[in-house]
């Protein structure tokens, strides 16, 4: 949850930087209805992230900014490690 704080505080000062602004409406988050449906749903997220990353990585590459491809391919490795996390809780489940 850090991580993600964190990512979304440096892509709100790099959009103002930029000349936009940030959104602050968050994706709909699908209600679970019991315990491994969130963890399930986590893991859906954290690949979502991942992708999203991915490609906003590639997008700054071609933009020119280096910096913020930079951080954003950390992003990507900070998402695939929740994930990786996430999928252990799985292959262990129920705990």
């Amino acid at each position: 949850m850090v991580d993600e704080q964190l990512h979304a505080q440096f892509l709100a000062n790099k959009i103002v930087a930029l000349g936009g602004e940030p959104t602050t409406e968050p994706r709909p988050v699908q209600a679970a209805e019991t315990n491994l449906e969130m963890v399930e749903a986590v893991l859906e997220a954290e690949g979502r992230a991942t992708l999203d990353y991915t490609e906003r990585a590639k997008q700054a590459e071609e933009f020119g900014d280096k910096g913020l491809a930079v951080q954003l391919e950390d992003m990507v490795r900070d998402e695939s490690g929740h994930s990786e996390e996430t999928e252990r809780i799985l292959r262990d489940w129920p705990l």
